[in-house]
């Protein structure tokens, strides 16, 4: 496979395989049939992540990986090819860089290359929203000790992610005892008490205790109540905290709770709030990575990418798969290979003659890795 049009074929096809967080088993089972078919020894894991290994001897991994859920729910997506464009809800976040990662496998195995340390090749689950990183835990649970170093390609070609961007995301559940909205007024309301909690919450977070780091707060979603003549006895929210900085992070996270707990109202029956949440997401920010072999991860990375586009690109931080190596004090960098815009939208597109240079790109990064003998 040489040619962007074979490349634009094997995308179009995976593209259109439904692969919600949790439910990328399809997906999944089509990719360990293409390594098998390609002659590699692939598995799917207890997560439903599919494994592909190459190993040298003893030693360390490098883990390199793609994820390949997306944020859609559909079950049945269309792509639709415009000359050089390809448009589909997930096309390049991050199924592009599933292709690419496939297409660089079979070069390696066309080329006859022999790995000069332990490589491990990983089509992981579950990184997009509450999907809350399951693929790359259970690897770095699965290899615990035994991994050098984590490579994502999960971002368009030019850019890098060096910084782990962690969260805490909560559902909230709020309920009252509620009743007739004339016989029973001056019953409390369900949906005004989830309200004040937002209220709460958008009255800000103290910036001289995350002072030095990006925090924010956010809630996304919020939900209840019966019908127009009924004091709703039930509403529920999603509220999440973000930041770069693990002590930022901590703060933030019981600045949350407290927000929550705040609510809670004893007392007579009809005035009586109760507040439940639950933790459904957990992405922590980095923890104590030994600076050098990072900076070298990065450099690799940074260099790789600068021979292939001519961009030098500047690191930043983000949420990705590599806040669990990050966090565990494993190297990470995540980059891309595809040229392309509109990610987590319907109107997502790639341009189809950039995956050659995706696939050349992560061809250079291992190069490094890879022998002829």
């Amino acid at each position: 496979m040489e040619t962007s049009r074979e490349l634009a074929a094997l995308l179009t096809q995976l593209v259109q395989i439904p692969a919600p967080s949790h439910h990328e088993q399809a997906r999944g089972a089509f990719i360990e049939e293409y390594l098998s078919k390609m002659g590699w020894q692939a598995w799917i894991d207890a997560a439903g992540n599919v494994v592909c290994p190459m190993e040298a001897g003893a030693g360390g991994y490098t883990v390199v990986m793609a994820h390949i859920d997306t944020v859609f729910p559909d079950e049945m997506i269309t792509a639709v090819c415009d000359g050089d464009i390809l448009r589909a809800p997930g096309v390049g976040d991050d199924t592009a860089n599933v292709v690419i990662l496939l297409e660089a496998l079979r070069q390696i195995r066309a080329r006859g290359l022999k790995p000069r340390k332990n490589l491990l090749f990983v089509f992981n689950v579950c990184e997009e929203g509450l999907g809350d990183l399951k693929g790359v835990k259970q690897i770095m649970a699965d290899y615990a000790g035994r991994v050098d170093a984590v490579v994502s390609l999960d971002s368009r070609l030019g850019s890098m992610i060096d910084g782990a961007v962690g969260s805490k995301r909560y559902e909230v559940r709020v309920t009252t005892r509620g009743g007739h909205s004339y016989a029973a007024f001056g019953n409390e309301n369900a949906i005004a008490a989830a309200a004040r909690i937002v209220g709460r919450i958008y009255q800000g977070l103290p910036q001289e205790a995350v002072a030095g780091s990006y925090t924010t707060y956010n809630v996304g979603t919020i939900r209840g109540g019966t019908s127009i003549n009924t004091i709703a006895q039930e509403c529920t929210l999603m509220a999440e905290v973000r930041s770069d900085s693990a002590q930022a992070l901590a703060y933030a996270d019981a600045w949350l709770r407290a927000a929550f707990e705040a609510e809670i109202c004893a007392g007579a029956p009809e005035k009586a709030v109760s507040v439940c949440y639950t933790l459904v997401g957990d992405r922590p920010s980095a923890g104590n990575v030994p600076p050098e072999a990072q900076r070298a991860l990065v450099d690799r990375a940074r260099d790789a990418i600068f021979r292939q586009t001519g961009v030098r690109p500047e690191g930043h931080s983000a949420s990705t798969d590599c806040n669990i190596p990050l966090s565990l004090g494993v190297p990470a960098v995540c980059f891309g290979g595809y040229e392309g815009a509109g990610a987590h939208t319907r109107e997502e597109w790639v341009r189809l003659s950039s995956l050659p240079r995706g696939v050349a790109l992560v061809m250079d990064f291992l190069s490094g890795d890879l022998t002829q003998e």
